[in-house]
């Protein structure tokens, strides 16, 4: 596929939008049906064997297959679904094409990646010609809230020797990534009428107390040493919800704190960390409740000298000239992928700093050439 094809392709991917719906209804946009039928449909035409497989309700992963000379797979992953396209400097899902650039919702984040892959996939099946492994492309839904695209396929039974996961990585090769705990941490107080707010208990104050806390613990130096890749744990609160109406001194407050793990570290035990260094920190009764993780993905990483870095270094080589590893601080599904025993990178088109951004672009020479590493590796097994 040459690169006004693949800018195409590309461009009408991110015009479908498909943005996560969180817990909320899918439609208008949001939910992985309609870019999944259309990616089903392109592939089909290309003589692909391919499937929609329900992950969540309304919201389908794309399964796509090329048969090769051994059942043995290499699977190859990228994202549906998108962050909301609210607040963007620019119409999100215009998909609007520049010189090199093209600016829109997922133009990096990740629909660089599908379209890559689909168009590598699409090449191996018209060259007649059976690669070495059994190719597996998958698109898949939820990567951006709770990964339940992804572990559906796992639950199901899906397997491969190794996998190579599409994210924005400048076309650097990620051989380690934080993964991530996140968590609800509660204090309680008792409701009143704000008019005598000294017979109540106001849960937000107990909450003013936890914060002090928690960030004095986030500042003191979270979890153990640093990464050589990613240096230090962090631990951040996203999210703070309390009261009900301002004549009510509130009995409940809730904060969402999103905890980034180092490859190895337990998500759980993280958590109860954060639970006994509050139990000793905080000196009174805040009615304080830690619940039970809400999403936990383990960090990964990858030996340099592993088989599958070394056959991605190559091709990626070969194709750009250079072939740098690194770390990302993000979360991806290669940490899933690990934690079921199959071999990952990380690589992809687009750079983070775009992803989620009000001015997302991506660099459309950097499509191509992933698109030609996709194809490279899919035809050597990444071997």
């Amino acid at each position: 596929m040459d690169r006004e094809q693949l800018s195409k392709l590309t461009a009408e991917l991110v015009a479908i939008p498909s943005m996560n719906p969180l817990d909320g209804p899918v439609g208008e946009g949001r939910g992985e049906g309609e870019v999944a039928a259309y990616i089903e449909s392109r592939l089909k035409e290309a003589g692909v064997a391919v499937e929609l497989r329900e992950a969540l309700p309304g919201r389908p992963n794309v399964v796509a297959r090329v048969a090769g000379q051994s059942e043995e797979a290499v699977w190859f992953d990228a994202h549906l679904d998108t962050v909301s396209g609210e607040g963007m400097a620019f119409e999100p899902f215009e998909a609007r094409m520049e010189g090199d650039k093209l600016f829109g919702r997922g133009a990096a984040d990740d629909k660089a990646s599908v379209a890559a892959m689909m168009a590598a996939m699409m090449e191996v099946a018209k060259s007649g010609e059976k690669p070495p492994a059994t190719v597996i492309f998958t698109a898949t839904a939820d990567e951006e809230y709770r990964m339940s695209g992804l572990l559906s396929l796992l639950e199901s039974g899906m397997r491969a020797r190794a996998a190579v996961v599409g994210e924005p990585s400048g076309l650097e090769i990620i051989i380690a990534h934080k993964g991530v705990a996140r968590f609800t941490i509660r204090t309680s107080g008792k409701a009143v009428h704000s008019s005598r707010p000294e017979d109540g208990v106001n849960a937000i104050y107990r909450m003013g107390k936890v914060l002090g806390a928690i960030e004095a613990y986030a500042k003191g130096g979270v979890g153990r040493e640093a990464h050589p890749m990613l240096g230090k744990a962090t631990l951040s609160v996203g999210v703070i919800r309390g009261g009900e109406f301002v004549n009510v001194v509130p009995d409940q407050c809730e904060i969402a704190v999103d905890r980034r793990l180092l490859p190895g570290e337990d998500g759980r035990r993280a958590v109860a960390d954060v639970r006994d260094y509050l139990s000793n920190a905080l000196q009174e009764d805040v009615g304080l409740k830690v619940s039970g993780m809400d999403l936990t993905v383990p960090g990964m990483s990858i030996a340099s000298e592993d088989d599958l870095v070394q056959a991605v270094a190559s091709v990626v080589r070969e194709v750009t000239g250079k072939a740098p590893l690194d770390g990302m601080q993000g979360t991806t599904h290669a940490g899933e992928l690990m934690a079921a025993g199959i071999p990952a990178v990380v690589f992809g088109p687009g750079q983070m700093g775009q992803a989620h951004t009000a001015t997302e672009e991506l660099d459309l020479g950097q499509l191509e050439q992933a698109a030609a590493v996709y194809e490279r590796l899919m035809r050597s097994g990444c071997r």
